[in-house]
């Protein structure tokens, strides 16, 4: 099987909520996202998909909902309220903690088939970075 993979780099805070650790405070980091794609077959000109393509769907998703964004879980959505209003912070709530697991997760199930419905593709692996040293996959 072939496939292609685009990187796509973003800043953003979070926390993690009931975290053992000093990860329970809000704080930042310089996350990248590997999406990997396949398809049954090239198109004419032997692509799997316009690396342009993914920039434009994927990353202008990732650009517009995350990219300097506090992303928090949904039950955070006091300290989320507060962060709004004294700083007029963008906040994404995301469904669970935002842990490099769920993150990916999250792009990978619920973002991609969204933003690549009726695209002869199928995202099955999403990599993310949370540091450059620690990473977490999903995959089908």
């Amino acid at each position: 099987m072939i496939s292609c993979t685009r990187r796509i780099e973003f800043d953003a805070a979070h926390r993690v909520m009931e975290h053992e650790s000093k990860c329970k405070y809000l704080h930042g980091h310089r996350y990248v996202v590997e999406a990997t794609f396949v398809a049954h077959e090239l198109d004419t000109i032997g692509r799997i998909i316009d690396f342009g393509i993914i920039k434009e769907l994927l990353g202008n998703w990732v650009d517009t909902n995350w990219d300097h964004t506090a992303i928090l879980h949904k039950k955070d959505e006091k300290l989320g309220e507060e962060i709004a209003t004294n700083t007029g912070q963008k906040i994404f709530y995301l469904p669970n903690n935002p842990t490099a697991e769920n993150l990916a997760d999250y792009l990978l199930k619920e973002i991609c088939p969204q933003l690549f419905s009726g695209k002869s593709v199928k995202c099955t692996k999403i990599k993310l970075y949370e540091t450059p040293n620690c990473y977490s996959e999903a995959s089908f």
